[in-house]
């Protein structure tokens, strides 16, 4: 199923950017800069040690994203690269298996950094007003990185010092966009949106000698920021 989603999503996103590359008029180009919050679900997991499965949950907070995109319009169509970063940190997880349920305290809090490059393809929709309504796809890769530290963990009945090892991985990633622009001039746009991001599965060492498979990190993040045309 999750297969066949992701093709779908392909061929959107080709259709788009066909539709866009044989569309006549405008051939401007844009940059965009933005900010806003993120809110991403509590990263789910389990690893395995001494022969049992243990499922984990990190509860996540809420980080600022920051963006940055390069397009390049197509009449009502949109293509654009864009990169956007932000910090996930986790301070409290929960284990079970093995008969136990244990939630516990992290020191200092464990960090991943999160770095997208995606591809979007954008539809456009004007109208006779200065707001213009919007709505894309994007697929790419999010680059993960987990920084080596000593975390103190503690909890009920659980008091240990791990030493977490540090990890990068590439990650498939598909987002979807919904929007509007409001043309302050010619030249420069103030936008405002909401992303529905997906970075799939992934695997990072829990400590030097256990590995954690997660289910993946699913983020809404609400941003606004300029676009300046050229």
């Amino acid at each position: 199923m999750k297969k066949r989603f992701l093709l779908g999503t392909s061929l959107l996103l080709g259709s788009f950017i066909a539709q866009a590359s044989f569309a006549e008029g405008s051939k401007n180009f844009y940059l965009s800069i933005g900010g806003g919050v993120a809110f991403p679900r509590d990263v789910e997991g389990d690893y395995t040690a001494g022969g049992v499965n243990y499922n984990l949950s990190n509860k996540t907070d809420n980080p600022e994203i920051y963006s940055f995109g390069i397009g390049k319009y197509f009449n009502d169509f949109r293509v654009e690269f864009n990169y956007s970063k932000l910090t996930t940190k986790t301070d409290e997880q929960t284990q079970s298996g093995g008969g136990i349920d244990v939630t516990a305290s992290i020191t200092p809090a464990l960090e991943y950094k999160l770095n997208s490059y995606l591809v979007y393809g954008y539809r456009d929709f004007p109208n006779d007003s200065k707001f213009t309504p919007y709505a894309g796809l994007g697929l790419g890769v999010t680059s993960l990185s987990q920084i080596e530290k000593t975390l103190k963990v503690l909890g009920t009945n659980v008091d240990a010092t791990l030493d977490i090892p540090g990890t990068d991985k590439s990650v498939f990633t598909y987002a979807f966009k919904g929007g509007v622009t409001y043309d302050i001039s010619e030249k420069i746009d103030l936008y405002s949106e909401a992303t529905y991001q997906n970075i799939g599965s992934f695997d990072i060492p829990a400590t030097s000698s256990i590995t954690a498979n997660y289910d993946g990190i699913n983020i809404l993040a609400v941003t606004a920021g300029l676009k300046f045309n050229f």
